[in-house]
């Protein structure tokens, strides 16, 4: 049976469905118990603010790291090898912490946690590739891309519940992985890896070292991607910090919120492709304005449900990664589209990683140090991102008027 054939027989293999989308489920989850900074901060009086922050941020260095590596685990394990040992990576860093109190094996075993989610990262989405096609592939790929977005938001509520027994138990909810790893292996065997990936190679093979070019605009992508991952790591390491700041009541719905707010998200995400035909190039202007709205708002919210609000708006402003994928894709030549969405993903993360060393560098430059001045300043690095892509889109459209005349 041809690869092509094993393709369209999948179309019907709901376990190597589930074990292939599960894995994109687990993509964001490193920082799912974000709202146990407050009480990590008080069970270690001795580490700053930042140092706390940067526990739930620092996994995106291993995890940029590891997407780099992950092609060299790939020849040397194979692909089904290289999900199942990032997958276990990522389980037994996750635990650690709620089996010890000792900071530095804490960070050690955040690092791990990114380097294990960092070896399948770049499989989430080839992996469709390889065991689907048509139209099934490409129903698979839109799913997929809300998938970390409902991971992270399922796991946000489930460590928020588990989060008032003590803030060690909110780490159990990397137990959700495990299933999920079952159901992969199950689904994806290693008949299966044989079968679909002989052709890819092949492929690869014929297309030698043919040299392309990368459009500018791809480079301005890339910082772009830094910048917001810089800027919106906030909504997440600032969040409970700000409640507190301004004395809401109910603070402790905030892990409900940014798991019904990271859900609308993930919904609007699935609608980028009928968003992008209304707005064209004006997407991401449109959707980083509503981040510096949901910004504003939050940084001044009198009470949770116009936080709430505040969080939705910011949701908006996650249009720009489907933009800038959607743009590599159709800008850039399709033999180095998988390396090219690789260094896009190497800047997320490292924009997350670097976020409470940049925004806290911004914020002793102005004097503002409070958790409402960060949120005021990632608003104002997003509108910094706003003018870029405005004048991205007024460039191309002025090129397109040009080219009809």
């Amino acid at each position: 049976m041809d690869v092509e054939s094993i393709k369209q027989n999948n179309k019907h293999n709901w376990k190597l469905k589930i074990g292939i989308l599960g894995i994109s489920l687990f993509l964001q989850v490193a920082g799912s118990n974000l709202a146990a900074i407050p009480l990590i901060a008080k069970s270690f009086p001795n580490q700053s603010i930042t140092s706390i922050q940067a526990l739930f941020t620092i996994p995106s260095f291993t995890i940029m790291l590891f997407i780099l590596f992950s092609n060299a685990f790939i020849r040397w394990f194979g692909k089904r090898n290289t999900v199942i040992i990032g997958m276990l990576a990522t389980i037994v860093g996750g635990l650690i912490p709620f089996f010890i109190n000792n900071f530095s094996l804490i960070v050690f075993s955040r690092l791990l946690v990114g380097a294990g989610i960092g070896l399948f990262t770049s499989l989430a989405v080839s992996l469709i590739g390889d065991c689907f096609s048509g139209d099934e592939q490409k129903t698979l790929i839109g799913i997929q891309g809300a998938m970390g977005t409902l991971g992270n938001s399922s796991c946000t509520f489930i460590s928020g519940l588990l989060l008032g027994i003590n803030w060690q138990s909110t780490f159990l909810y990397m137990l959700i992985i495990i299933p999920f790893l079952i159901l992969f292996m199950m689904g994806y065997t290693r008949k299966m890896e044989a079968a679909t990936t002989v052709e890819a190679v092949h492929k690869n093979n014929e297309k030698g070292k043919s040299k392309v070019k990368i459009p500018v605009r791809i480079y301005v992508a890339f910082l772009m991607l830094f910048l917001f991952f810089a800027a919106f790591m906030v909504e997440a390491t600032g969040s409970a910090l700000v409640i507190q700041e301004n004395q809401l009541a109910n603070q402790g719905v905030l892990s409900t919120e940014i798991a019904i707010a990271g859900l609308i998200g993930a919904v609007i995400s699935m609608g980028y492709s009928k968003i992008y035909k209304l707005l064209h190039s004006f997407t991401p202007v449109v959707s980083t304005i509503g981040g510096i709205i949901g910004f504003i708002i939050c940084s001044s919210a009198s009470n949770m449900i116009i936080f709430f609000i505040g969080l939705i708006f910011m949701m908006i402003s996650s249009l720009i990664i489907p933009y800038v994928y959607d743009t590599i894709l159709s800008d850039v030549d399709s033999s180095i589209s998988n390396l090219i969405i690789s260094i896009a993903q190497v800047c997320n993360n490292l924009g997350a990683f670097a976020s409470p060393f940049i925004i806290s560098f911004l914020a002793k430059m102005m004097n503002a140090t409070t958790p409402v001045d960060q949120m005021k300043i990632s608003a104002g690095i997003l509108t910094i991102i706003t003018i870029v892509f405005l004048g991205i889109a007024l460039t191309s459209q002025h090129v397109k008027k040009h080219v009809s005349i």
